[in-house]
C-alpha cells in the first residue's frame, strides 16, 4: 500500500467522520456509578438510552459517563449475571444504581441467522462467546480466540507460523472430501473460506507445497464483539447448503450513542523461544553416537567430529518485536451513529526472516431517516497484509526444508568456511543459514469487505431489509531462491524466480421481510422470509524463470531479486493460469417463532438453495429444521424451589448441506496443456447430488444457586449422505479424466458436550469464577460400499514424505472405520543386528480424530488487580510422526546427520533403513496453557483519561503431553488427490512462547 493511497482513505474516514457530527443535536451528559447487590463496582456493565443501540460501559470503578439528546427520558442498564434496570434521567444528570443478580445472561440479545432472538428462547445448540472472554495474548485470526472456549470446537493451528491456517472443527471431523471448515459469517456477510494468497509449490529441489494462509487475516480481533458458535441443524439449517459442518458468526463492534470517543490499545512483546522442543542430540550426545556406532574412527574429510559446536535449532530464532496498535473513534447519537477503526500490528514468527504485517481500518455507521422508519446501516473493513514466509512446506523431500536441515544439521560443524561462504558438508543436509539467506518469499494480500443494507419499517411490526455486500481480496507473490544455494538441484548455480497472483471475488444481494405479533396475549410469533443470491470467482496464476547471471556466490550478493527482472531468467517456467468456474447460489428461505407464555418455545425454518456446482437433474436441495424448548423454569410447580434459577429441555432436528468441492464438478471440462494440446479432465455428471446432514440434539440448560452456577448438556448424533468422490472415468473416456458422483453410506459423528461455569466466590474486593467444558465424538462411517455391491470403497490418504518413504500413504478411508483412520505396516521390534522388523502388509492402525475435547478457563480479581487462565486440550487419538521416520531417523547418523534421542536410545542400528510403520504412531493426548493474563485497572484518571488497563499476557506458555514432536496439536496437509489427512506431523513450523505487555485506555 503506497502512502499517497493511505493519506487517501485516513482523508476519506475523516471525511466521514466530520459529516456525522452534522446529525448531534443538544446533549446532556449522564454520569452514574453501578454496583451489585453488595456494593461492589460492575465492571463491563452496558448503558445506553433505551430505544437505541450502543452507549457506553462502566469501567473497573463501576463509574460511566453518558452524553445523551436533551430529549432522552430514560436508559437501560444492562450485565451479565444480572437483570436489567430503567432509570429515569428526565430530571437526573448522576445517578447510583444498584443491579439484582439474575440466572443468566438469557436476555441478551443475539443477532443470528438473518434474526435476532434473545439467548434464553432459543431452541438450537448455540454458545455466545463475548469479546470479555476472548484468549488474549498474540493473536493474528479471530478463530485463535475460541481455542478451549466451546465445548465441541477443535481449533487446531495447523503451524506455528503467524498468519497460517487453522483447522476449524464443530462436533467432530464432518468431511470426506474438503478441511470440513465451519462457514463464517462477518456481520451478516456470508465469506467464500478462500483466501487470495497465491499458493506455491516449488516442486524442485526438493521443495514442497508451503502452507496456506488464514483467511481471515483482514479481520480485527479487538473489533469483535462476541462469536456465536452454531453446532445443530435448528441453528445451521437455515444456512442450508452451507452449514453441514457448523456455523461461526462474528458480531463487530459499532457506534454508540454520546460525544465522540477515542479508545486506544497498545502492546510489545517478544518470542521467547520454541513451546516445546524436538529432542535431538547436542554437540556432545552427537559424539557419544558417533562412540556407540564405531563412526568415531573416520579420519580426514569422512571425520564426521568437524570440531565446532553449533546449536541450529536456536541459531535459526531470532526475538523480535512483536507490536500491536489499535485505536477507534465513535460516536453518534439517536439518529446516527459512527465507529471508525485502524490496527496495524507487526508479528514476527519464532524463526529468522519470517514475519506478519498487517494493516486493517474499518468505518461503519448506522443512520436513521423518515421518523425512525429507515434505517441505512453500511461497513467497510479493508485489511492489508505483508508475510514474509520461510522455506517450511508440507511435503518437502528430504533436502527441501528449513526445519528438516537445522535437526539433521551435524552439531560438531561450523556453518561457515575460512573465506566466509557457507559450509557445504556434501551428506543431502543444506546449511540452515544458507538456506535462511537464499530463501525470499514475500506475499501481499488485500482484502476488501464492504456492506450496505437499508431497513424500512412499513408497520410497526412489519419490516423490509435489502443487503448487499462485497467481498474482494487480490493477491501477489514473490518467490526467490538465489542460485548460492548447495545441494539443492537445479537451483544450485541458477536460482529460481515465481512471480504469482490470485484474486477472490464474492458478491451477497439479500432481501427479507420479517414480521412479528402477539396472536393472544399468552402467543408471541415472529416470522421472517427471504431471497439471497450469491456468487463468487477466483482464480490465480504464475509465471517463473531459472538460470539467472547474479546472486550465485553469496560472498558477492545484489539487492535485486530475480522476480524484479524475471524476464533475465535463462530458462523461463511456463506460465500457469487457473480461473475457477464461476459458482452462484440462490435461496429462498422461511423462519418461524413460537412463544408460549415464555415456557415452551417452537422454531422452524426452511431454505431452498440452488447452486451452479450441481447436475442439471439436481439444482435444488431443501433443509429443513424444526427445535422445541420446555422453560421448565416458568412453571409454576417451580416456583417456589430454591435450587433451580434456570431450567430447560432443548429437543431439535435438521438437515444441511454441503457442496464443499470444485465449481464444474458436475460439467464435461477441457483444458489446455501446451500450445495446440488440449483434453478433457472431467467428464459431467447431470445426477450429481447435494451431500446432506440430517442431525439431531437433545439439550439441558440449567442454573443454580441464583445464577451462580450455570450448564449446558447436549447429546448429538450427526449422519451425512450422499457423500461426494471424485474417481477415474473408464475407457473409452480420455485416461486421467475424472467424474464427480455420489457415494453410498453415512459418515456419523455423535457425542455429548458439557459446559459449565460458576462463580465460586464473590465479594467486594475478591472473586474467582470458573468455566470448564467436555466434549465427546464417536467417529465412523458405515455402509461405505461400490455400488451394488458389498465390496468397501477404500481411499487412502496421508502423504508420508521423505527419503526412503515418498509414495507411501499411511491413512485410510473406508467401511466401519473413523475418517482417515491409519493404514500402516506394524512395527514387529527389531531383530539381532539392530534392524527393525516390519510387517509385509498394512492393517488399520489406530485413529486420528480426538474422542475427547476439553478446556478449562479462569478469573481471580482482587479489587483492581486480576488473573486470567485459559487451557484445553484433548484425547484419545494418535499422530504419526513422519519427521522421526525420515528426517531424525538413525541411518542418518552415518552421514553425519544429527538424529533424535530415541533413535540413539533405541536398541535400533544405523543399518536398519528407513520405513513408515506404526512404530512412529504416538499418543498424542494432550494440555496446553494457551494463555495467563494480569491486567490492574486503574479506573479513570483525571477529567479525560478514562478506564486505564495495563496487562503483561503470556501465549502457549507450556504442554503437557506424551508426543516427541514440537507439538501435539498439529494438522500438516498431507492430503492426496483432494481428501484430507489428520493428524500427521512432519517438520512443521514450531509453536512459539511469547509474551506480551500492554496498555488500553479512553479519552
Amino acid at each position: 500500500m503506497t502512502i499517497k493511497r493511505l493519506l487517501q482513505r485516513i482523508s476519506f474516514l475523516l471525511v466521514c467522520v466530520c459529516l456525522t457530527q452534522l446529525v448531534f443535536s443538544q446533549t446532556k451528559v449522564i454520569t452514574g456509578t453501578v454496583t451489585d447487590d453488595k456494593g461492589a463496582p460492575v465492571q463491563g456493565a452496558s448503558v445506553a438510552v433505551r430505544g437505541t443501540k450502543g452507549g457506553t460501559t462502566t469501567d473497573a470503578n463501576g463509574a460511566f459517563s453518558l452524553t445523551v439528546a436533551a430529549s432522552a427520558k430514560s436508559i437501560i442498564i444492562s450485565s451479565v449475571g444480572f437483570s436489567q434496570q430503567e432509570i429515569s434521567i428526565t430530571d437526573k444528570t448522576s445517578l447510583t444504581v444498584a443491579l439484582v443478580s439474575n440466572s443468566q445472561a438469557l436476555n441478551d440479545v443475539v443477532i443470528t441467522g438473518y434474526t435476532t432472538v434473545r439467548r434464553k428462547d432459543a431452541t438450537g445448540s448455540m454458545t455466545v462467546v463475548s469479546a470479555k472472554d476472548f484468549n488474549q495474548g498474540v493473536i493474528t485470526s479471530p478463530d485463535q480466540l475460541l481455542a478451549n472456549k466451546v465445548s465441541g470446537l477443535e481449533v487446531t493451528t495447523n503451524s506455528g507460523q503467524p498468519g497460517s491456517a487453522t483447522t476449524v472443527r464443530i462436533r467432530g471431523n464432518s468431511s470426506v472430501r474438503g478441511l470440513g471448515n465451519p462457514l463464517y459469517v462477518i456481520d451478516g456477510i456470508i465469506l467464500d473460506g478462500r483466501n487470495a494468497r497465491p499458493s506455491v509449490n516449488l516442486g524442485i529441489g526438493g521443495f514442497g507445497q508451503t502452507p496456506d494462509a488464514n483467511p481471515l487475516l483482514f479481520i480485527d480481533p479487538y473489533s469483535i464483539l462476541s462469536i456465536n458458535i452454531l453446532k445443530d441443524a435448528a441453528a445451521t439449517a437455515i444456512y442450508g447448503s452451507r452449514g453441514a459442518n457448523g456455523v461461526i458468526e462474528m458480531t463487530t463492534r459499532t457506534g454508540s450513542s454520546g460525544a465522540v470517543k477515542l479508545e486506544a490499545n497498545a502492546s510489545v512483546g517478544y518470542n521467547s523461544g520454541y513451546m516445546k522442543k524436538y529432542d535431538i542430540l547436542s554437540e556432545g550426545g552427537f559424539l557419544s553416537a558417533l562412540t556407540k556406532y564405531n563412526l568415531d574412527t573416520l579420519s580426514g574429510t569422512k571425520n564426521l567430529n568437524k570440531g565446532s559446536s553449533v546449536d541450529p535449532m536456536k541459531d535459526i530464532t531470532w526475538s523480535k518485536a512483536i507490536q500491536n496498535y489499535d485505536v477507534a473513534l465513535s460516536g453518534g447519537n439517536e439518529n446516527g451513529k459512527f465507529r471508525a477503526s485502524f490496527l496495524a500490528s507487526s508479528t514476527p514468527g519464532l524463526i529468522k526472516n519470517n514475519q506478519l504485517n498487517k494493516y486493517i481500518g474499518s468505518f461503519s455507521g448506522s443512520y436513521k431517516f423518515l421518523d425512525k422508519r429507515l434505517t441505512v446501516d453500511f461497513s467497510v473493513i479493508d485489511g492489508y497484509n505483508t508475510e514474509n514466509i520461510v522455506l517450511v512446506s508440507n511435503t518437502a523431500g528430504s533436502q527441501g526444508n528449513l526445519i528438516s536441515s537445522a535437526l539433521q544439521w551435524n552439531p560438531t560443524a561450523s556453518y561457515y568456511n575460512a573465506d566466509g561462504s557457507f559450509t557445504n558438508l556434501g551428506n543431502g543436509t543444506p546449511n540452515p543459514l544458507m538456506l535462511l539467506k537464499a530463501y525470499n518469499d514475500i506475499a501481499n494480500v488485500n482484502t476488501v469487505l464492504g456492506n450496505i443494507s437499508a431497513s424500512f419499517k412499513i408497520l410497526n411490526n412489519l419490516v423490509y431489509k435489502f443487503q448487499y455486500s462485497i467481498n474482494q481480496s487480490d493477491g501477489v507473490r514473490n518467490t526467490n531462491v538465489d542460485g548460492f544455494v548447495r545441494g539443492l538441484n537445479p537451483i544450485d548455480g541458477n536460482g529460481l524466480g515465481i512471480i504469482s497472483a490470485a484474486g477472490l471475488t464474492s458478491q451477497v444481494f439479500d432481501n427479507t421481510l420479517s414480521y412479528n405479533t402477539n396472536l393472544t396475549p399468552d402467543l408471541k410469533f415472529s416470522a421472517l422470509g427471504g431471497f439471497e443470491y450469491w456468487k463468487s470467482n477466483f482464480n490465480n496464476s504464475s509465471t517463473g524463470a531459472q538460470t539467472f547471471n547474479f546472486n550465485l556466490n553469496e560472498l558477492q550478493l545484489s539487492t535485486a531479486q530475480y522476480t524484479d527482472i524475471i524476464q533475465n531468467g535463462k530458462t523461463v517456467i511456463p506460465p500457469n493460469v487457473f480461473k475457477d468456474i464461476t459458482t452462484e447460489i440462490q435461496s429462498y428461505f422461511a423462519i418461524a417463532d413460537f412463544n408460549f407464555k415464555d415456557k415452551y418455545f417452537l422454531k422452524g425454518t426452511f431454505r431452498a438453495d440452488g447452486s451452479s456446482k450441481f447436475g442439471a437433474n439436481n439444482k435444488y436441495a431443501y433443509f429443513p429444521s424444526v427445535g422445541a424448548k420446555w422453560n421448565i423454569a416458568n412453571e409454576d410447580f417451580m416456583r417456589d424451589n430454591n435450587v433451580f434459577s434456570g431450567l430447560s429441555l432443548r429437543a431439535t432436528w435438521g438437515i444441511t448441506g454441503s457442496q464443499d468441492f470444485p465449481a464444474g464438478a458436475s460439467i464435461d471440462q477441457y483444458s489446455y496443456f501446451s500450445y495446440g494440446s488440449a483434453g478433457q479432465i472431467n467428464a459431467g455428471n447431470p445426477n450429481l447430488k447435494w451431500e446432506q446432514t440430517a442431525q439431531y440434539d437433545f439439550g439441558l440448560d440449567f442454573s443454580l444457586l441464583k445464577g451462580r452456577v450455570n450448564g449446558t448438556i447436549d447429546y448429538y448424533n450427526k449422519d451425512k449422505t450422499n457423500i461426494l468422490f471424485q474417481g477415474i472415468v473408464i475407457q473409452p473416456a480420455p485416461p486421467g479424466a475424472t467424474v464427480w458422483f455420489n457415494l453410498p453410506g453415512h459418515l456419523i459423528n455423535k457425542g455429548f458436550e458439557i459446559s459449565v461455569s460458576a462463580t465460586i466466590v464473590e465479594h467486594k474486593d475478591f472473586s474467582w469464577d470458573l468455566s470448564a467444558n467436555f466434549a465427546t465424538n464417536n467417529n465412523l462411517i458405515t455402509n461405505f460400499y461400490n455400488p451394488g455391491s458389498k465390496n468397501p470403497i477404500a481411499i487412502y490418504t496421508g502423504q508420508i514424505n521423505g527419503q526412503g518413504v515418498s509414495g507411501t500413504l499411511a491413512q485410510i478411508i473406508t467401511n466401519n472405520q473413523p475418517v482417515d483412520e491409519f493404514w500402516l505396516k506394524p512395527f514387529q521390534g527389531f531383530d539381532q543386528k539392530g534392524n527393525q522388523i516390519i510387517g509385509a502388509n498394512p492393517q488399520f492402525a489406530g485413529n486420528p480424530n480426538p474422542k475427547t475435547l476439553f478446556g478449562v478457563s479462569t478469573t481471580l480479581r482482587y479489587k483492581k488487580l486480576s488473573l486470567n487462565i485459559n487451557g484445553g486440550g484433548s484425547s484419545g487419538f494418535l499422530i504419526y510422526n513422519n519427521t522421526a521416520t525420515s528426517v531424525t531417523n538413525i541411518s542418518g547418523i552415518t552421514s553425519g546427520r544429527n538424529i533424535d534421542q530415541n533413535a540413539f536410545n533405541s536398541a535400533e542400528q544405523p543399518s536398519s533403513g528407513v520405513g513408515a510403520s506404526t512404530r512412529f504412531l504416538e499418543d498424542g493426548s494432550y494440555f496446553k496453557l494457551r494463555n495467563a493474563s494480569l491486567t490492574y485497572s486503574f479506573g479513570n484518571i483525571g477529567n479525560y483519561l478514562k478506564n486505564l488497563n495495563v496487562f503483561v499476557s503470556g501465549t502457549n506458555l507450556f504442554v503437557i503431553t506424551g508426543f516427541s514432536g514440537f507439538d501435539p496439536e498439529v494438522n500438516i496437509d498431507k492430503s492426496n488427490s483432494g481428501y484430507p489427512s489428520s493428524s500427521i506431523e512432519y517438520i512443521p513450523y514450531p509453536t512459539p512462547k511469547s509474551y506480551v505487555v500492554g496498555v488500553n485506555f479512553a479519552l
